[in-house]
């Protein structure tokens, strides 16, 4: 599907014209660096060597961490698809609607993420004469419609319609599942692979190919190699497996060799890529992005986020808080860290301001996200005052669940400054409004809730996130998520 073409030619014209700004200014052409993306899937914070696991081994993601700036305090959205959304657009989930893990203000799951109408980061780099290639999951819309070919990316492979693969082995489908949700599942455009091939290896292979075809190529390139791994179903070959079997301490934190050997495939892809840079002579002109989604999935015993608290689809430190690694050679110094709190939807503003793309005026202005481009050069740079925002009314088809727990289920958050909010939204099911206030500095577990000894830190946080709410006009939760709740409760 094709937008709007004068929409399309209009911005093509801007990224000329920025180019040419850009020539005039310095009286000789700046070189755009290339820009590769990666993004793994539910890998929590503290899931690799450099960040802290007591279990899993991570060489290459290590090594690449100690060439970048590493991001202490970065954040993202508590699942999947609001973040891919949130990167793409360089808004807010909730500004795009998006507060559960449904649709645009749906509840009851499925459904397109990302309107067509966001003039995507894709979008802008390509109009700005930039190569742009998917690789892995997409999970923000469906093929036809909002699937990444119609959302800027020129080449597109092995991206499915689901939130994961059928199976991280060939011929990457499930075999006990049949009809629409399998071949939803099925990972496409790998059919000449072979029994035993693990997916994440494949999709490295198919990053190295088209890295090999950009080596003297005439137009910088945006890779965006979105893994599926970490993400269920865990697998893992069998002698990464026991190789961790065997490494497990008594009293670890990571104590899953299965999800071991998983974040080890990642980590072995991730390093193919890598190395392509190098072998193609494209590392010294390429900025290199190195991200997850969401935090860690502790239920199931699958991973942990110690010390940070819960996991994946909470609002507490261990759903949010996420490893972020970005290397820009000739600009950012190795090894550095930055302590600046930041969220994934400053990584399109920053891509603009670093590749001179102009974007479209109109996507510019509404965007929540900040140029992290400063701060890539000055770690200990300061962002002007800013507060990072959460809404997740919950699902009723994903997580029926959430109705009764009162860690998962339904909640706003608010970070300002080192303080940090969580307002937990009642339910049916007898869940009850809570309003729960941590320091952060003092308490990254979030274990000591100061809402009663500092109301009136308390009051100002809650009429922060009163206000963005406003703001943004979206639906309350109780004329969006609670009448969705009481359907169930009535099915039942």
């Amino acid at each position: 599907m094709m937008k709007n073409r004068e929409f399309q030619l209009k911005n093509v014209c801007l990224g000329l014209f920025a180019a040419l700004l850009i020539v005039d200014h310095n009286s000789h052409a700046v070189d755009r660096p290339n820009v590769l993306f990666i993004l793994a899937d539910d890998l929590g914070y503290h899931d690799l060597g450099v960040t802290g696991s007591d279990l899993h081994q991570t060489p290459h993601i290590d090594r690449l961490a100690s060439e970048s700036v590493a991001f202490t305090q970065a954040y993202n959205a508590p699942t999947c698809s609001p973040t891919r959304a949130a990167l793409l657009s360089g808004k807010n989930p909730a500004t795009l609607g998006i507060v559960g893990h449904g649709g645009i203000r749906r509840m009851d799951g499925g459904g397109e993420f990302l309107a067509s109408e966001e003039y995507t980061l894709a979008e802008a780099l390509r109009d700005a004469g930039y190569a742009t290639c998917h690789i892995g999951k997409w999970h923000v819309g469906n093929k036809g419609t909002s699937g990444p070919a119609e959302q800027g990316f020129e080449e597109v492979i092995a991206s499915n319609e689901f939130c994961c693969p059928g199976s991280f082995f060939f011929p990457f489908r499930d075999p006990n599942k049949s009809g629409r949700l399998a071949e939803r599942s099925a990972v496409p455009d790998l059919e000449d692979r072979q029994p035993g091939d693990h997916l994440t290896s494949c999709l490295g292979e198919e990053a190295v190919k088209f890295l090999k075809r950009q080596k003297d190529a005439d137009r910088p390139f945006f890779l965006n190699l979105w893994y599926y791994a970490v993400h269920t179903p865990i697998q893992a070959q069998k002698d990464k497996v026991e190789k961790y079997r065997e490494l497990i301490d008594d009293g670890a934190h990571h104590t899953n060799p299965h999800y071991a050997g998983l974040v080890e495939h990642l980590d072995d892809s991730v390093g193919s890529v890598l190395q392509a840079l190098e072998d193609n002579g494209l590392a010294d002109k390429t900025l290199v992005i190195f991200y997850s989604d969401n935090g860690g999935e502790v239920r199931q015993g699958i991973t942990s986020n110690h010390p940070l608290r819960s996991g994946k689809t909470s609002l507490y430190e261990g759903g949010i808080r996420v490893p972020l690694f970005i290397r820009w050679p000739g600009v950012t110094r190795a090894g550095a860290a930055c302590a600046e709190p930041v969220v994934g939807h400053d990584l399109y503003p920053t891509l603009l301001s670093v590749t001179g793309a102009a974007g479209d005026p109109r996507q510019n202005r509404e965007m929540d996200g900040r140029d992290l481009s400063g701060l890539l050069r000055d770690p200990s740079a300061k962002l002007a005052s800013r507060s990072l925002h959460w809404l997740r009314y919950g699902e009723t088809f994903h997580y029926p669940s959430y109705r009764t727990d009162p860690i998962f289920g339904p909640s706003a958050a608010i970070r300002k400054g080192d303080w940090k909010m969580v307002e937990r939204y009642p339910t049916p099911a007898g869940l009850q409004r809570k309003f729960e206030l941590y320091q952060l500095v003092q308490d990254p577990s979030e274990s000591v809730n100061l809402a009663e000894s500092n109301p009136g830190k308390l009051m100002e946080l809650r009429n922060d996130l009163v206000s963005w709410q406003r703001k943004i006009n979206i639906p309350t939760y109780e004329s969006l998520a609670w009448p969705a709740f009481e359907k169930v409760e009535e099915s039942e």
